[in-house]
């Protein structure tokens, strides 16, 4: 499924390219980097395809993710929340929130 969605955008980045076919400058940069797109997706679609059909690596990498997905045996498990592990650390550093003043200006006080 991804390797297919990367060649669909092959097909929108040159439609989009296109579209600027009224400047001629334009339309050169446009259509250039559309082909750059284009070889990326083209290239890792097919070093995926190689990769897959001599190992099985992906659909075994897949299963594990979601051998667990739809269980009805499974009991209280929280999903991993990775955004937040990722962010927690610089959030808290950078932005340091007034609990108070925040309650004041929810509350239209002044104080």
């Amino acid at each position: 499924m991804i390797m297919g969605a990367n060649i669909g955008t092959s097909v929108t980045n040159i439609i989009v390219a296109l579209t600027q076919a009224g400047d001629r400058e334009q339309f050169r940069k446009a259509f250039a980097c559309a082909n750059v797109h284009d070889m990326f997706n083209w290239l890792s679609a097919f070093i995926l395809v190689i990769i897959e059909c001599l190992t099985g690596y992906l659909e075994k990498i897949t299963g594990k993710l979601v051998e667990n997905v739809g269980a009805t045996n499974v009991t209280d498990v929280k999903s991993p929340d990775f955004l937040k592990a990722l962010t927690k650390p610089f959030t808290k550093v950078l932005v340091q929130l007034d609990k108070d003043v925040l309650k004041g200006w929810a509350q239209n006080s002044l104080e």
